[in-house]
């Protein structure tokens, strides 16, 4: 199994993040639902670190079977949909975004 993660590194102003949350639960997630060959996702979200640990805001959490079946989402309509969906909203996100692919070991 493998996981691609996007990491939000950063923050949203306490005053958006309602409005932020609100907008990747129905607005992006339905598309994310979409993406081929996907076997679960997760939206997770910080809310306390331990010190010293990167702010990070949200992750994104994808699972596949195979790393093509990571290529084909990358490749895919429903992808690119999404992308263009973020866009809307992160003008209320101050930070990065950064992806790791991971692969599960045994005992994952």
């Amino acid at each position: 199994m493998y996981v691609r993660c996007a990491h939000f590194v950063g923050t949203v102003a306490p005053e958006n993040r309602a409005r932020f949350d609100s907008f990747i639960d129905a607005e992006c997630a339905p598309i994310i639902a979409t993406f081929p060959n996907l076997r679960s996702f997760r939206i997770l979200r910080g809310r306390w670190y331990e010190e010293g640990a990167p702010d990070i805001y949200m992750t994104i959490e994808l699972t596949f079977d195979a790393p093509a079946d990571i290529d084909a989402m990358l490749a895919s309509g429903a992808r690119a949909n999404n992308v263009a969906k973020m866009k809307e909203i992160m003008p209320l996100f101050e930070g990065r975004v950064f992806h790791i692919n991971l692969e599960v070991g045994p005992r994952g």
